[in-house]
């Protein structure tokens, strides 16, 4: 009679994606704890009147942005390395839109200029 191990055991617990290489790195933890305390000043930005005094187009945009920055921080969090790709084209997206509004300015690519290069300096144990 052949004996199992628990390490045997584990192995069929796990999925075929997951190997003990893809655990989140604590950067990737704060910057997403960071990314979610900030979605949720977004949250109430589409009810805001300023927000509707840019144009009756804005409030659902932000909102389909907090979307969006939801799925990519999802990403992140799993360590999955199509995030990186949605969060660009996102990134892409936002400062076309800022500058056809006129209010883009330089310090508008900062925040996601920082979470890009953690991501980024964090790819190689992404799956």
């Amino acid at each position: 009679m052949e004996k199992t191990t628990n390490n045997d055991q584990d192995g069929l617990l796990k999925s075929n994606n997951e190997s003990d290489n893809t655990q989140r790195p604590n950067i990737i933890t704060i910057m997403c704890a960071l990314y979610i305390f900030g979605l949720f000043f977004t949250i109430f930005a589409p009810f805001s009147e300023a927000a509707w005094s840019i144009g009756f187009w804005y409030p659902p945009y932000l909102a389909f942005s907090a979307v969006i920055s939801l799925i990519c921080v999802y990403g992140f969090w799993k360590m999955k390395k199509w995030s990186i790709m949605l969060y660009l084209i996102f990134i892409a997206v936002n400062q076309i839109v800022m500058q056809s509004m006129g209010l883009w300015i330089p310090a508008t690519i900062i925040i996601p200029g920082v979470v890009v290069f953690i991501v980024l300096s964090q790819y190689g144990k992404m799956i």
